[in-house]
């Protein structure tokens, strides 16, 4: 079976960033079997998804990171590049409200998504039980009014502990200081 590379990015908008990644992968023997960018003219933000046949380009996702490097700085990209091989594990956060997390976890379940959910934290305990049903931790972090700082610190340690790639806010209804907000950018 054949597994992909998946190229992300982001940037400011500039004419001749398609025809220059597409160049690249191209000059690696790579094989682009999905495309997507668009441009946000109000921001001036550029996005782009790349699918690419991993065994067309003929090495490693790590070497074709650091080829990669020169163009990202180029066009000064916010990028990734991952095997899409190694499963994302995605910690879920949810509120009282359940029809996201039922829906992401009868997806899960079902192998619509790809990827291993490791956890699902919560303000509330209410969804713990159906959870628990799906064979996945729960972790409930009560957010305190008063001391919201502490709460969300042990957030970040639940999600650090997971060693998390991915966080999805599933109708999760607090505010996120920028503080977690941007590590969880980061990773």
């Amino acid at each position: 079976m054949s597994h992909y590379y998946r190229l992300v990015v982001s940037c400011p908008d500039r004419v001749g960033i398609v025809a220059r990644v597409s160049s690249f992968i191209a000059q690696q023997g790579g094989s682009i079997t999905e495309a997507s960018q668009h441009s946000d003219l109000e921001t001036g933000c550029f996005f782009m998804r790349y699918e690419i046949l991993a065994d067309s380009v003929g090495m490693s996702v790590e070497a074709l990171r650091e080829a990669f490097a020169p163009v990202a700085s180029e066009f000064n990209m916010q990028w990734s590049l991952v095997d899409t091989q190694h499963r994302r594990r995605v910690v879920l956060m949810v509120s009282r409200e359940s029809h996201c997390l039922v829906d992401l976890l009868y997806r899960w379940q079902a192998g619509e998504l790809d990827c291993d959910i490791v956890g699902v934290i919560s303000n509330h305990d209410d969804m713990r039980s159906l959870t628990e049903w799906y064979g996945i931790r729960y972790h409930h972090v009560p957010v305190d009014p008063d001391n919201k700082q502490v709460s969300f610190a042990k957030v970040q340690a639940e999600i650090d502990s997971a060693r998390a790639d991915c966080v999805v806010l599933a109708r999760y209804m607090q505010i996120l200081p920028p503080s977690c907000a941007r590590t969880m950018r980061e990773e």
